[in-house]
């Protein structure tokens, strides 16, 4: 599993809930559940492209829950039913592989969309009661004057509901094509951004009600239910008019203000309860996601600050493929100052790996993949452990790729590249041996070295040809490295 695309897409799904909805929210769009809802479905079907694996989506729809108690703890609990219900259909539709990932997306979009929708509905209908729909006809029917009584309620919740239909089909369709444009438009420069990670959140408490007011909320509440029930059982003469209007209205305080003081509150509790339980065992990735947090905020702004020069839907077309390319770069999160790379570089056959080999063995402080000769074969060793495994391909394999007059096996080039990605963060020094023209050419330790460039806080050993130095660092865009071009120096290496 690749973790920091992992956490990064987590905690772009989390800005997605916390940050973008509360704009929504403040800005009183009535269609907020379609735009956070259609943001949720491809932070989704991105960590399902880029981070396949069961369980991975329903982790990290645990997460970013468990974020929407911390930073929305007033958030009401059908906030937290669109994303449980997204999570896991993601799940569901993507857990296996990636063979149906295109229908999977536009499935996962429509089918999520339309729940937001109907869940919208669904509340009016409870808390208005069909007396909503009666009162939508009647007075729709009055002003057209018509003969013939038409269900204009229906053909407006209708209409809601295939406007989330249609969204959810072309959300869907940009979803299933992100992960290609992304690869493209990450070639450009015009869009690369560099984040300092070293930034602290701050994380705002939400407003408190005042007391006084959620008392005289209280007390009008009490009084409008005493009033509704001996107007319904016909308890002596009728306190409230027989209006329809009036009766869906106080219907609807009643309703609302049943589920401020007593359902809210008791279903928050128990949902908040369990999520907090979640999040003892969930700890190391709350904290990771909370440590990332803060780079995308800067990247968001820098990203709409970068975009000026467009207007409208271009800017925020541009805005977004930033935001994008940059959270799945692992040159965009780079903490620098944190790090040291030496690079041994000296001409072919001229003992590198040997020395490296001796090195690392009076030492416990080594990890990484070395690349010695036995045999005649080049093999993999886990510099730690001191495993070995063939490099080269065996005669009956077929996972194999070819440089050269060299044929290497898939299989155990994958197992030296978990290797590493299991080592990255142990403190101490971290080899890869060796960085060359398979690396040049995105294969090999290429995407697994750029990936410990952007995130390791310590000591980086590569080793690279002579001949291939300068085209290295430039790949790579690795700035400052010690260069050691005598592989006895190797012995005399920092602890």
């Amino acid at each position: 599993m690749n973790k920091q695309i992992y956490y990064r897409l987590i905690a772009l799904w989390v800005l997605c809930e916390a940050m973008l909805g509360g704009i929504i929210h403040g800005l009183k769009i009535p269609v907020s559940g379609l735009i956070v809802g259609s943001c949720a479905v491809i932070c989704i079907c991105l960590i399902a492209w880029y981070v396949p694996g069961r369980g991975a989506i329903l982790k990290a729809t645990l997460i970013v829950a468990i974020f929407k108690m911390m930073l929305s703890p007033q958030a009401p609990p059908p906030a937290y039913i669109a994303v449980f219900f997204q999570g896991a259909l993601g799940e569901l539709l993507f857990f296996s592989n990636r063979r149906f990932y295109s229908i999977s997306c536009i499935v996962l979009a429509v089918l999520a969309l339309l729940e937001s929708g109907l869940q919208r509905i669904l509340v009016l209908t409870i808390v208005y009661g069909n007396d909503l729909w009666k009162v939508i006809n009647d007075f729709i029917n009055g002003l057209t004057k018509q003969k013939a009584t038409t269900n204009y309620s229906l053909l407006i919740a209708g209409g809601y509901v295939l406007l989330h239909f249609f969204t959810g089909l072309l959300v869907g369709w940009i979803a299933m094509l992100l992960p290609h444009h992304i690869e493209k438009w990450s070639t450009g420069k015009q869009y690369m951004i560099l984040v300092d990670n070293a930034s602290a959140l701050a994380l705002a408490p939400a407003a408190k009600k005042r007391k006084r007011l959620k008392k005289g909320l209280f007390f009008v509440w009490i009084v409008l239910i005493g009033f509704y029930v001996q107007s319904y059982f016909n308890i002596g003469n009728p306190l409230l008019p027989s209006h329809m209007a009036l009766k869906i209205l106080l219907r609807s305080f009643i309703i609302v203000l049943g589920w401020i003081f007593i359902a809210g509150p008791l279903l928050r509790q128990l949902l908040h309860s369990w999520l907090q339980k979640k999040k003892k065992g969930s700890k190391e990735d709350v904290e990771e996601v909370l440590r990332l947090i803060p780079a995308l905020q800067q990247l968001v702004a820098q990203s709409w600050k970068q975009s000026a020069e467009k207007k409208g839907w271009k800017r925020i077309s541009h805005c977004s493929k930033m935001i994008l390319v940059n959270a799945l770069s692992p040159f965009s999160f780079r903490s620098e100052a944190r790090r040291e790379v030496y690079i041994l570089t000296a001409p072919i056959q001229s003992g590198k790996t040997s020395s490296l080999v001796s090195w690392s063995e009076t030492r416990d402080d080594v990890y990484g993949i070395l690349t010695p000769v036995a045999d005649g074969k080049r093999i993999f060793m886990n510099a730690h452990s001191r495993q070995v495994f063939l490099m080269e391909a065996k005669k009956d394999e077929t996972e194999v790729f070819t440089v050269g007059r060299f044929v290497f096996s898939k299989t155990n080039f994958a197992k030296a590249i978990r290797i590493l990605r299991e080592e990255m963060y142990r403190k101490g020094w971290l080899v890869i041996d060796e960085i060359g023209p398979l690396e040049l050419d995105g294969g090999g330790f290429c995407e697994v070295l750029k990936e410990i460039l952007a995130v390791r806080e310590g000591k980086i050993l590569l080793v690279v040809r002579e001949t291939l130095l300068e085209k290295v660092k430039e790949y790579f865009r690795i700035g400052e490295a010690q260069l050691i071009t005598d592989v006895t120096l190797i012995k005399k290496l920092p602890g």
